[in-house]
Parts: structure tokens; C-alpha cells; sequence
């Protein structure tokens, strides 16, 4: 099964920065609020993810340091969007 295509990838000027924990905090809320278990699943899904991300990329500097994230631009995207620049 392969999974779906992304159709629209930020590219219509919409602000594309990472959530923060507040935003994601008050989305999970509302979505439990409404009983929207597909919305809770896909909050909970993101967090975890960001957070596996997050490790991810701490293990590739403590590794390899950190001019080897700093010179790949999709792992600068990784970082910023498993918000590590934010902390």
C-alpha cells in the first residue's frame, strides 16, 4: 500500500512553521472536545514523530557534529520542523 500524495506542500503563502506544543495542546483538546478520534490519532502520530525526529537528528550531530546537519538542507528541515529550534 503506498501512501497518499501530498497534495498542497505549503506552497500557497500560508505560514508553514512548525506548530508549538501550545497550538498542537489546544488542536488535541478541541479534537477530543468534538470526539474526532481521526484528528486525536493524527496529533498524537505528529508528536511522536517530531519527537523520533528530534532524537534523530541529535544522534547525526553527536555523531558527526553539527556542520553535518548544518550543510544538509533536509536535515535543517528536519530540525525545524521536529522543533529544536524552538526549545
Amino acid at each position: 500500500m503506498s501512501p497518499p500524495t501530498i497534495v498542497d506542500q505549503g506552497t500557497s503563502g500560508a505560514d508553514d512553521s512548525p506548530l508549538r506544543d501550545a497550538e498542537l495542546k489546544a488542536l488535541l483538546a478541541r479534537a477530543r472536545a468534538q470526539d474526532d478520534q481521526g484528528v486525536v490519532r493524527l496529533i498524537v502520530s505528529y508528536v511522536t514523530l517530531r519527537r523520533v525526529m528530534a532524537d534523530v537528528i541529535a544522534s547525526i550531530e553527536a555523531r558527526d557534529g553539527g556542520a553535518a546537519v548544518a550543510r544538509t538542507p533536509l536535515l535543517l528541515r528536519a530540525r525545524e520542523l521536529s522543533g529544536t529550534l524552538l526549545r
